[in-house]
């Protein structure tokens, strides 16, 4: 008898912290290199939905996290480039930049998961790819990753606020990305 509740105890742990792992592909470098030219050579630019045809690994909860993601760069970057798009629309040669950000993996702990199951629960994370693309060549100029990642502790105690922030520090990588390489082509980080 006791034996067999030793079994059952051991077996539910094992079970309970197999669903904390947060297995996400994480970049190997911290840095992404630049793109072939700055993005000011384009007159006009186009933000695409997320693509999550080509190898996205969703977790628990990735569709939400990548709808906030989505949301937020509609807002931010297609805000700025909406600016750069007025700009361009003066220029006699015109050229289209394609920015398609891509899912390659994701994980989000909600916030009942975060306060019911606290750290064993697991870590949040995201890793997105994005193609910058010349439109008429089909060339592509860049393809940076980025990731961030919400501690399952630190999550823990801040009842699923730093898994929300991370979707926030997703879209200001991204977005610091596009902008810093408009004027020069410099590469930025990719929040490893």
């Amino acid at each position: 008898m006791k034996n067999r509740r030793f079994t059952i105890v051991a077996l539910a742990c094992a079970a309970l912290f197999a669903g904390c792992a947060t297995n996400v592909k994480k970049p190997t470098a911290e840095n992404n290199p630049p793109p072939a030219e700055a993005f000011s050579k384009f007159t006009s630019f186009e933000l695409k939905p997320i693509n999550t045809v080509e190898g996205c690994d969703k977790q628990h909860g990735a569709d939400v996290a990548l709808q906030t993601i989505e949301g937020q760069l509609k807002s931010r970057l297609g805000g700025m480039i909406a600016g750069w798009n007025t700009d361009g629309a003066k220029q006699a040669n015109p050229r289209k930049l394609v920015i398609e950000p891509i899912c390659s993996d994701a994980k989000l702990v909600g916030t009942h998961a975060r306060i019911w199951g606290g750290a064993f629960a697991g870590s949040s994370a995201v890793v997105l790819k994005v193609r910058y693309v010349d439109a008429t060549s089909n060339r592509t100029i860049a393809e940076p990753v980025f990731y961030q990642r919400a501690n399952a502790m630190g999550a823990t105690w801040s009842f699923g606020a730093t898994d929300r922030d991370m979707l926030t520090r997703m879209v200001d990588l991204i977005t610091n990305y596009t902008s810093q390489n408009y004027q020069a082509a410099v590469g930025g980080p990719t929040g490893l």
